[in-house]
């Protein structure tokens, strides 16, 4: 992904565990600020009008090389999970399909599930086990996958196209 967005929307891009962990905990501290407060109306919080800024996304590509056994720089956004849509914010992992099925007990993919989040099952061996809902990984052509959420799953291709010159 390094270099795909160019513009002013790219806040930052990190290479290394110490300086994820920076950025996620400096993220952490902007967006706790955005947690309604005492004097927030039912309506402000229908309408998420108590705080401004721009939505917020997190793009975490090779998750599985991000996350070790003894450490996980994206644990510092955990308790922002529960509340993302409300404080705008968004948190998108991409990883390898093996080891997939494991990986579900790490804390940060465990509350993901949990919560319900919408996912997208990509090529994979059905030894993973089933990743979200009863959902297996499948050998699929490439850019075909299983988009799941809390109501269905349904099979989609996804496109790519080069950006224009």
């Amino acid at each position: 992904m390094l270099g795909e967005v160019q513009s002013e929307h790219l806040s930052g891009y990190a290479t290394t565990a110490p300086n994820l962990a920076k950025m996620l905990n400096e993220l952490v501290s902007l967006l706790g600020k955005r947690f309604p407060g005492e004097n927030v109306t039912p309506q402000q919080l229908r309408d998420r009008s108590w705080w401004t800024g721009p939505e917020v996304y997190v793009v975490i590509d090779d998750y599985d090389l991000v996350v070790t056994t003894s450490e996980n720089p994206v644990a510092a956004v955990r308790e922002l999970l529960p509340h993302g849509r409300d404080i705008g914010f968004h948190l998108i992992i991409a990883r390898r399909s093996g080891g997939a099925g494991r990986a579900l007990y790490e804390p940060v993919l465990a509350s993901l599930r949990d919560l319900g989040s919408t996912g997208l099952i990509m090529s994979g061996s059905r030894d993973e086990g089933a990743l979200l809902a009863s959902i297996k990984p499948t050998p699929m052509p490439p850019g075909r996958g299983m988009l799941v959420d809390r109501r269905r799953a349904e099979l989609i291709q996804t496109a790519w196209t080069p950006p224009p010159e």
